[in-house]
């Protein structure tokens, strides 16, 4: 095999392939990417078992063939090289590494071994714009479960109604949903669960731009974007039943302003317990103080208006929780909906859109 490229052309596809392969054990066929050309062509693969990546880029061939190699050292080499023309060729066991004037060459050990068979699917796909599809992951990803063994909460919930997409996260002690309505035709598919990884792989790839191509079956879910192909074997833990959790007939509101919020708890924050992240927040007349509680490392306090014509309450919640959506929400003010400080907050924009969150609040020390 031998061919050579525009570093950049190649670099960006092997950045996007690494996040397929698996690092745990490096002497793991599913730790290399899988290289091939054809037709002036160079086809990259790369897998872990669960998850699966190709794509191709255009390239001078000279001799075709395919070799795998170390993705992460690879991956390492590209971003060291030059802006410029590189040449690879294989032999005797090794990618050679070159640039135009043969100032800097690296040797690359190849592997042998036969690479993994990824999925391949033929039909079934329908369209949606990369700009919806964003705007379900960013209401949605950072409320998804970190705890490994919470297997059901370990993924977003994606589901048709009607002529609306529905994406929901949660981990249990708070949930983000999304309803989105399309005016585009969408088959009806069966309600799935796809894994957080691949769901952050994707908000990671999107550039709001085009369309992608996506099938959904029971067991994987695939999406064709450009030159790329990238698929997940879904989870098959039932998602919990979110609508349960969603509170209803909330007779208390207090409007604020998403600008005065995100700022005051960047600074009460840095004086928060690192573990609990508790910030207590006593709404009263127009104005809420928030604030840490006593520690040895200190206390820290702001006061920022607000619209509320309630009783005076007092409550506690993981700064983090409403911090996250602060920064996906649309437009100048927020909501905050409840019936009692001890049960959960509902937080809309103002005026409502698509989407909400839900917050358990903390017990107050």
């Amino acid at each position: 095999m031998r061919f050579t490229c525009q570093r950049n052309s190649i670099l960006n596809e092997i950045a996007n392939s690494a996040e397929f392969t698996s690092q745990k054990s490096n002497l793991s066929i599913t730790a290399n990417v899988y290289l091939e050309t054809r037709n002036d062509k160079l086809i990259i693969k790369a897998t872990d078992q669960k998850m699966g990546f190709s794509s191709e880029i255009a390239v001078s061939t000279e001799e075709e063939g395919h070799v795998s190699v170390k993705c992460e050292r690879f991956l390492n080499i590209l971003r060291s090289l030059p802006e410029e023309i590189i040449h690879f060729y294989d032999k005797d066991c090794q990618m050679m590494i070159t640039n135009d004037d043969n100032t800097i060459s690296f040797n690359l050990r190849t592997t042998q071994d036969d690479f993994p068979e990824l999925l391949q699917v033929d039909e079934a796909f329908f369209r949606i714009p990369k700009k919806i599809f964003g705007k379900l992951i960013d209401q949605t990803a950072f409320a998804v479960s970190q705890d490994e063994t919470k297997a059901y909460m370990n993924g977003t919930l994606f589901s048709k109604e009607d002529n609306c997409l529905i994406m929901v996260g949660t981990d249990g002690k708070r949930l983000s949903f999304i309803n989105q309505p399309v005016d585009f035709e969408i088959p009806d598919f069966d309600d799935v669960t796809i894994p957080r990884k691949f769901i952050n792989i994707i908000k990671s790839f999107n550039n709001n731009e085009g369309d992608y191509d996506i099938h959904i079956d029971q067991s994987i879910m695939m999406i064709r974007s450009s030159n790329c192909e990238y698929y997940t074997v879904l989870q098959n833990t039932p998602f919990p039943n979110y609508r349960k959790v969603i509170p209803t007939n909330m007779s208390n509101h207090c409007r604020i302003k998403i600008k005065d919020m995100d700022e005051a708890l960047k600074r009460v924050s840095l004086l928060v317990d690192s573990k609990f992240k508790r910030v207590v927040m006593q709404i009263e007349n127009e104005k809420i103080l928030i604030s840490t509680e006593e520690s040895d490392i200190g206390t820290a306090k702001e006061t920022i208006q607000c619209e509320f014509d309630g009783n005076p309450f007092i409550c506690a919640l993981n700064y983090l929780y409403l911090q996250a959506p602060l920064k996906v929400m649309d437009g100048e003010y927020f909501n905050i909906w409840f019936n009692d400080p001890t049960k959960a907050f509902v937080i809309k924009p103002d005026p409502e859109r698509e989407y909400l969150h839900v917050i358990m609040p903390m017990q107050v020390n």
